[in-house]
């Protein structure tokens, strides 16, 4: 076999593939994935700031994060906090896309709806809340035909966690890839860390290479609302939920979602 199944298109395999020939060859067609975004309370990014109201920057994110994924990102833009009305755009969205992202309207609260839309269109919920954190709310379903819906949480860091260890995977396994999920390795924690709730947690982090050596650093506040955390990570550190305390010094184990986070080459 010259090229196994779900190999990407490098530059260097267009080089083999014309060496024997190939000028045409099959492949996977990029998943459209379409993201909505629900909440009264949303602004638009341009908006000025109103009492009351934040600006939409999930979608923004998540949008981001297809595009790094290699998916086709479809901006479905936002819904407020109705039933009805989230009901039909994400009943409208459907048909557009492969995948169906929305983001809010799954922890618990009066107007968080997600798993009853998902019960009226007709999909099966494969799971509702995960014990971890950030990202507990995550839910995900299936339409009849197999189509994922995936509800993130509304809070920044809570649906980038979300994305990155369950709609990333899939989209992954979509192109065939032979492993879809993240890498996990052990590095060393810069200093301690407080945990303070019994559930996994995955908290946004920066690596460092000192020769062969590796350590991590979160990168600021660990809230679910937090965005600056995001933007300096490229990776998780995997806190354990049966301890307290992360002392520093002490291995632990991380994962990588950034192409940033590379292994410098030795020498």
């Amino acid at each position: 076999m010259m090229v196994k199944k779900g190999t990407d298109v490098t530059p260097g395999v267009t080089g083999l593939l014309a060496t024997f020939g190939y000028a045409v060859v099959p492949v996977v067609k990029k998943p459209v994935i379409g993201i909505i975004s629900t909440g009264t309370e949303l602004l638009q990014v341009s908006d000025a700031m109103v009492d009351g109201k934040i600006r939409n920057s999930n979608l923004s994110m998540v949008y981001a994060q297809v595009l790094e994924a290699g998916a086709e990102p479809l901006d479905l833009g936002g819904v407020s906090d109705d039933f009805d009305k989230s009901y039909h755009a994400v009943k409208a969205a459907i048909s557009k896309v492969d995948i169906l992202i929305t983001t809010g309207g799954v922890s618990v609260g009066d107007f968080d709806f997600l798993p009853a839309i998902y019960e009226k269109l007709g999909a099966k919920v494969l799971f509702n809340k995960v014990a971890m954190r950030p990202g507990s709310v995550t839910t995900v379903a299936a339409m009849p035909n197999g189509q994922l819906l995936f509800g993130l949480s509304g809070n920044p860091a809570a649906c980038f966690v979300g994305f990155e260890l369950f709609v990333k995977p899939i989209i992954y396994k979509w192109y065939m890839k032979e492993n879809p999920f993240p890498a996990f390795a052990e590095a060393k924690l810069t200093h301690d860390f407080p945990k303070a709730n019994p559930f996994t947690r995955f908290v946004r982090a920066a690596l460092q290479f000192t020769g062969s050596h590796i350590s991590v650093t979160p990168t600021g506040l660990d809230k679910s609302s937090a965005v600056t955390s995001i933007a300096e990570a490229d990776c998780f550190i995997v806190l354990p939920g049966e301890q307290e305390v992360f002392k520093q010094v002490i291995k632990l184990m991380f994962c990588c979602f950034s192409t940033k986070a590379v292994v410098p080459r030795a020498g």
